[in-house]
């Protein structure tokens, strides 16, 4: 009955002050929303990026080549070493027993036409196991296949976006688009996919044989990129060693003892990294939640300043009347408690109507837990607590006599 009795008095003495109520749990209500608001966004983020990496496939090792470290370089050349060849994919292939897929990758922009319509995109040119590499569907037509890449045939897979932009609504298999000078035959167009972890946008490319490209388009013998997918998780580890081994044997930099010339990276330290990064940011949202908090609480601290101004006969009676200096404390608690939850619960509303208004309108990945809307309530009533405490003791320690005088 007690504790119903002060919740009862604090709720009472607050809808009696409801204007400088709602002033002190204004100022909480923003904090708590806006906290949400990073808070769910960081944490969509950070799903969004791990999702698409491990679509992409917890198992797989990306090998690029590694930046000049020259100090004097001549204007025309890369700034990448241009040492990864088709031989290496095939050295890996036949040298590393761990390894399920071997898929060269070589890139470049290019002019694409067909008919009036002409426009730049990213050509690459990679092996048939890309598609299954990348989870890529086919919405029209057909893969290219071994032989075609054997063979250096002139066929295309387009992306969802180039096949829009280059023949609209229409089936394009079969038809002839230029990349470059060179003619191509559709073979099949792919479905929408999106933008990857990478950030490459995988509906605004073309696909063709590797042999083809490196012959007939870029005219050149060396990759950008070779992915190679082990057959289990766990032996990562062991297929990157084989690999760096594989490939200074491949490149003669262990006769030469020279350094690699190549970069090994795989998905798994990807996600890690990822993980990393919403790890920084989390402490960031931290910060910002405890400067909120602090604005909010001195709002709250502020308002029962004045309340106890303004409540000298009641205090001086309660205390008069044999109320225990605890009771006050109790009281004014209870009510700074009710005004934080309350800044906190109006917070929480705002930030999922936020959220919601942000998820219809806008591409942002949103994701708000049940974890966080609590804690974000328990800190509002922790905060309405702590800076409560001093009002709170303030009041006890009043004099009765002295209050009732003033009055």
């Amino acid at each position: 009955m007690r504790l119903k009795r002060i919740i009862g008095v604090a709720a009472r003495q607050i809808q009696i002050n409801s204007g400088r109520s709602l002033l002190a749990s204004v100022a909480l209500s923003v904090g708590i929303a806006a906290v949400m608001i990073m808070v769910a966004w960081g944490n969509g983020a950070k799903k969004e990026t791990i999702r698409q990496l491990e679509a992409m496939g917890t198992n797989l090792i990306t090998i690029n080549p590694a930046k000049i470290t020259n100090a004097v370089k001549r204007k025309d050349s890369t700034d990448r070493i241009t040492t990864l060849k088709l031989k290496d994919c095939d050295a890996i292939r036949t040298g590393c027993k761990r390894v399920s897929e071997v898929v060269p990758s070589v890139s470049g922009t290019a002019k694409v036409k067909s008919g009036n319509a002409t426009a730049k995109y990213m050509i690459n040119g990679t092996g048939d196991g890309y598609f299954e590499l990348r989870n890529l569907e086919i919405k029209y037509g057909a893969l290219f296949t071994m032989d075609d890449n054997v063979f250096s045939r002139r066929v295309v897979v387009l992306g969802n976006l180039v096949s829009q932009s280059l023949f609209g609504d229409e089936n394009p298999v079969g038809k002839i688009v230029l990349i470059g000078k060179v003619p191509f035959t559709v073979s099949g167009v792919l479905k929408g996919k999106g933008i990857d972890a990478d950030g490459a946008n995988l509906d605004a490319q073309l696909l063709i044989p590797v042999n083809t490209a490196l012959r007939r388009v870029f005219n050149s013998d060396y990759l950008n990129q070779i992915f190679v997918e082990v057959s289990e998780k766990s032996f990562l580890p062991d297929a990157e060693k084989d690999i760096t081994e594989i490939l200074r044997v491949s490149h003669r930099l262990t006769a030469r003892q020279k350094e690699d010339d190549f970069i090994l990276s795989n998905q798994l330290t990807a996600i890690e990294t990822s993980e990393k990064s919403a790890r920084s940011f989390t402490r960031l949202i931290t910060g910002v939640s405890l400067l909120a908090l602090v604005i909010g609480g001195t709002g709250i601290l502020a308002v029962m300043l004045l309340s106890i101004k303004s409540r000298n006969v009641e205090i001086g009676l309660r205390i008069s009347a044999g109320a225990k200096r605890k009771d006050i404390v109790v009281q004014f608690l209870a009510e700074s408690a009710f005004l934080g939850l309350a800044g906190g619960i109006t917070g929480v509303i705002l930030g999922l109507m936020t959220a919601g208004i942000i998820l219809v309108f806008s591409s942002w990945q949103i994701s708000i837990s049940f974890q966080s809307v609590l804690i974000s309530l328990l800190f509002s009533l922790f905060t309405g607590v702590i800076f409560g405490v001093i009002p709170a003791r303030k009041a006890a320690g009043a004099n009765p006599i002295t209050a009732l005088q003033k009055e």
